[in-house]
Order: structure tokens, then sequence, then C-alpha cells
């Protein structure tokens, strides 16, 4: 047992498993089912595949693949080998996959076959890297030298565990629950990512935790199921959909293509959902607009009622007003009528656990999740630490991500920094020349360069980065992660927002529409746009914006508002540059690309008085 009282290690989990729960289904991928006995036996056949390639102890493994069973499979075998799994962002540049795969020294990496061309290009920048392993390439194309085919270097090794298996034991068995279990790296909205090391204990504490308070509030989570679509390069996913699923025995569903979500929700009907809070957005604003559409008009006016209603009754659920005599008795109405037939279509029906993360849920969308019968719960934690707050499922808090887990402490420093102590805080951040950089301050915690405060009952609200604060031209210091945010959270039109004011005498607002509501937004209503372009010009839609805005500065001092904005008709990606994997803006970028338009907003009139 390690100190923290979290016993073993994740591969003793999956053993657990595949014996305890053997012909449990463990996954669903593409119209294959793996039940747990089958999982390890996979993940073995990888493990002894690795280890015939010479992989030593300690070496790293990269995996670049979609959501799919053979990328958990590949993660476990490397474990099993005595590797180091690190898994890479899909749409990652040749240049960026050059300096991960040399930060970490991979020598070995796992990838599907489009993303083949890219580590041809920089392997001979690569000196120490041995081996591509590459899935789902065509039979007919011939492989360069040094780039094997998945499916036949499993199927070899499978063929030869029961005479070379005890190879992968002897191996298995020095795995320690302080060993590195992956190397996570950060998003770099600043700089260059960082490599966290994550260990054995810091996972298992993490989902043993959750475990602990869903088996007290739910009942346990054994036999539930999950979907997994978000990149297991971030740590939620890996929470998540790899060692929460371990922990508790849930069967995970992969979604390979994420425009596929709408069609396999439905058939795999999860108890457990994970989404950011983009995603939950997302899916309101598509029921507002299918409702606001529909063709009977009995239909719309139907459908307007149940979001007022769902919203009424959802303030309740988090403890804000009571909900209208109106709303109590037409409830169970709309429950019949419509929230029922709502979440059995969004395949939401079976969900009992929710959760969003990275950044707070707008009120909106919270309470109407809630009014229908799906309460969302959020977390918190950098990827430093992973999970350290959590709303408490029997009182879950609008506006904060939760309390601190049990076991975590959370300290509020003078100028506003959120500070960590935990079982789950990381050893350190992962060095080029080898060895563990240190990731504690002197008196042992860690610095999150978030800024937040805790309420009187020891809720957690979030206001942005302390290397982001703007300090106005009249002294104010704002956050202007938080003032973007609210701007966001305030309409579906609304997408990535940039704001601007150091040493200026207010606020500024570059604003983008976001990408995948605003159509739906247009539906809801009745704007008829075909481009974003026509977006700049249309009255409704700058007229939405406006309300947000107005909205927004009614939260914030009068120094430090927003006074001008422009809406631009680009969508801001992680592909165009402007956005990291994990959807956080990169300031140095943004600042560089706009510059002109930002000292245009200074140089003329406030929009806000003119259009108002």
């Amino acid at each position: 047992m390690s100190a923290n009282g979290v016993r073993g290690t994740v591969l003793d989990l999956v053993d657990r498993n595949a014996t305890a729960h053997a012909g449990m289904t463990a996954m669903i991928d593409n119209g294959t089912v793996l039940s747990w006995s089958q999982y390890r036996q996979r993940a073995r056949a990888v493990a002894l595949a690795l280890l015939e390639l010479g992989l030593e102890r300690g070496e790293v493994v990269g995996l670049h693949m979609v959501n799919r069973a053979e990328h958990v499979l590949a993660d476990v075998g490397v474990l099993m080998a005595g590797g180091v799994p690190t898994s890479f962002y899909l749409g990652l540049t040749a240049d960026q996959l050059y300096y991960l795969a040399r930060d970490c020294a991979a020598s070995v990496i796992i990838v599907d076959a489009d993303q083949l061309p890219l580590w041809q290009q920089v392997r001979p920048r690569l000196p120490w890297l041995r081996q591509i392993v590459v899935l789902d390439a065509d039979d007919d194309d011939p492989l360069s030298a040094g780039v094997l085919r998945f499916e036949r270097w499993i199927d070899d090794a499978d063929h030869k565990l029961a005479k070379r298996g005890a190879l992968v034991d002897a191996s298995r068995a020095q795995v320690k629950a302080d060993d590195v279990l992956a190397i996570v790296y950060t998003s770099g909205t600043t700089g260059q990512p960082k490599g966290v090391i994550l260990t054995h204990t810091n996972a298992r504490w993490m989902v043993e935790e959750v475990a602990r308070q869903i088996g007290e509030h739910l009942g346990g989570a054994v036999g539930w199921s999950s979907i997994s679509y978000l990149p297991f390069a971030h740590v939620a996913e890996r929470l998540f959909s790899y060692y929460f699923a371990l922990t508790s025995t849930v069967t995970v569903t992969f979604v390979r293509d994420v425009n596929q979500m709408s069609a396999v929700l439905p058939v795999a009907r999860p108890y457990l959902y994970f989404g950011p809070p983009a995603v939950w957005e997302k899916i309101y604003s598509s029921v507002r607009a299918q409702m606001a559409t529909a063709t009977n008009p009995a239909n719309r006016v139907l459908g307007r009622w149940s979001v007022q209603v769902a919203q009424s009754m959802g303030r309740k659920t988090f403890g804000q007003r009571a909900p209208s005599m109106m709303s109590r008795m037409l409830h169970p109405i709309m429950n019949r009528l419509v929230y029922e037939k709502l979440r059995v279509a969004l395949g939401m029906d079976r969900v009992v656990f929710a959760v969003s993360g990275t950044s707070s849920l707008s009120p909106e969308v919270m309470t109407f999740f809630a009014g229908i019968g799906i309460t969302i719960i959020e977390i918190f934690g950098p990827t430093e630490s992973g999970m350290v707050t959590m709303s408490p499922l029997d009182a879950p808090r609008i506006g904060t991500v939760g309390r601190s887990m049990a076991g975590v402490e959370l300290k509020i420093a003078s100028d506003g920094e959120i500070l960590v102590s935990s079982p789950a805080v990381a050893p350190g951040y992962l060095r080029r020349a080898g060895g563990v950089s240190e990731i504690l301050d002197s008196d042992g915690w860690l610095r999150t360069g978030d800024l937040g405060e805790l309420d009187d009952d020891g809720y957690l609200r979030l206001y942005g980065r302390k290397q982001e604060l703007i300090t106005t031209s009249t002294g104010i210091e704002i956050s202007p992660g938080y003032v973007e945010s609210t701007l966001t959270s305030g309409s579906t039109l609304i997408g990535s927002v940039f704001v601007y004011g150091d040493r200026k005498p207010g606020l500024v607002a570059l604003i983008t529409l976001n990408p995948d509501t605003w159509q739906d937004w247009c539906m809801a209503n009745g704007v008829v746009m075909e481009s974003t372009n026509q977006a700049l010009y249309n009255p409704k839609a700058r007229s939405e914006i406006v309300r947000a805005i107005k909205a927004s500065n009614e939260l914030l001092p009068e120094g430090g508002q927003i006074r001008d904005w422009v809406l631009l008709e680009e969508h801001w990606s992680y592909e165009t540059g402007e956005l990291t994997p994990t959807m956080k803006l990169r300031r140095s970028v943004i600042l560089d690309r706009y510059r002109e338009e930002i000292l245009r907003l200074y140089a003329g009139l406030p929009a806000l008085e003119q259009e108002s």
C-alpha cells in the first residue's frame, strides 16, 4: 500500500477484471466487442511484441491514434512491457510532433495509417526512434524499412504468448505503484508543452475517490457504460475512459469520428458522460434549434414552454430561486411529453453521472439539463494535479467547480492564485536531459496559475489565469479569461473571444461566431445567414452580441468593462493556430495577427454606444 492508502497499480486492475469479470464486456469498437479477459490477452500480446523489439524499462512509446480499442490496449501493453506511454493530439504539425517526440525521446511510435506520412517526415531528425508501427495500412502498400503493420505484429505475438508469456510476466511484475503511468503534455498556451509525469498512485487515487462518491450516492458504477471520444492526450479522457473504466469495470464504446456521436449515443446509452462546456452547449443549442423550427406550430410553442419550465426547475436543483407554481405544475407534464423523449433521442436516457470540466458551464445550459433530468457535475484540476475539486453529487452549486475532494487541500494566495496539495499532484515535469524537474514550491504547494476564490462552504469559483491578468490604465486588474468566459456563455451565437486592455482605459474584444452552434442560433431566432460573413452586418446577430456584452459588463467594474468590439468572419481553431488542442487561446498568436484591428478599436467610438 502506498503512503496515501491507494493499493497497487493500474495493471492490478486489468488482472482483477480479467479474473473476476472475465466475460463482461470491456470495450466496443467499430462493431468489435472485447471482454475483460480478451482485453488483458490483447494487451499482453502488445507487451510481448514490444519486448521482442527490444523495448527497455522506462523507454517511451508514443501513441498517435483516434479513440479506438487499440489505443488503450497499446497503452496497457506498454506498461506491461515496462515502458512509458504518451499520447499525441491529432492535428499536430510535423514540427509539433518532432518537438514532442524529441522531448520524450520516444523509441517506438504506434500510429494510425493517416498519421504515418507525418512521422516519416520527421523520422530522419529522430535517430533514437527505432520503430514505427502502423494500424490499418493498406495491404497493397509497401512499407518502408522500420515500419511494421500492427495487425500482423500483434497476431504474431499473440501466437507466441503460450511459450513466451513468462517474458511479459517478468516485466509486468516489476511495475510498482509509484512508477510512471503516462506522460501527459500540457496544452502549451504560453510556450512549448511540458510533459507532466503521472504515476499509478496519482491516477488510482483520483478515480477511486470518484468511485467512492458514486458508490455513496449512486450505488456504484459496476456494469455502467460510457463513451470515449475526447483525445487521450488529455488527462481527463484518460481518467474517465481508461482508468475509471478499469476501476469500476465500465464498458467503454469508442467513437472514432466525433461526427458520428449522434448515431453512437442512442446505441451506447451511457450511464457516464463526460464533455467539456462546448459539447454541452452544442447539444443544448441543437435542441433549441430543433424545437424552434418544428413544422407544427403547436410543437414550437410546446418547445418554448418546455425550455422555460426546465430552466425554472433546474434552478431549484442548484439551490437558486424556487420555481413558480406554474413551472411546478407543468414539469411532470413536460417530462412525459418532452423530456423523456428528448433523453431517449439524445441517447442519454440512462445517464446518471454527467460531467463537465476545463471551464465553468453557463447557468443557462446547466439549468436546462438539470430540468430535463440530467444534472451536470463540474470538476476542476490542471494537468499537473488531475482532479482536485468536484461538485458534490447531492449539492451542486452553479457558477462553481465544486469543493475539494477528500484528501485535497486548497488555499487561495494573497494574489488570488489557487494553491493545491493533493496525493494526485504529479511528481514533476519530464526533463529532456533525463529525470524530473520540481513541480511544487518551497512550501510544498502546487501553484496552479489559476485564479479563484473559495466561498464560506468551500465551493471554488474560477476567474481565469494569473499570468493573463490585464492592468488597465486606471490600475484596475481584470482577468481576461473571466470576461471571455462570461461573454461566451452569454449566447450560443458567440464562440471564442479575445479580450485586450493592458495599460488601456478599458477593454476591447475580438469576437468570433461559435462554429458548432451559430447556425442553430440562427434557426432558433429566425435569422437567415448562409455564411459567417453575413453575420458581420446582420442586425439581429449584432444586437445579440450587444446584449451579451451588456450582460457581461454588468458583472465588471466600470473601468474594466468592454468598451468596443469587432465581430470577425474567421473561426479560430487549433489547425489555424489561434487555439491549443484543448481549445484555449494562444494569446500571443492572436495579438500578433489582429494587432491592427485592436488599434482601430481604440481609435474608434464605442460600438455599444453606436448600436444601443
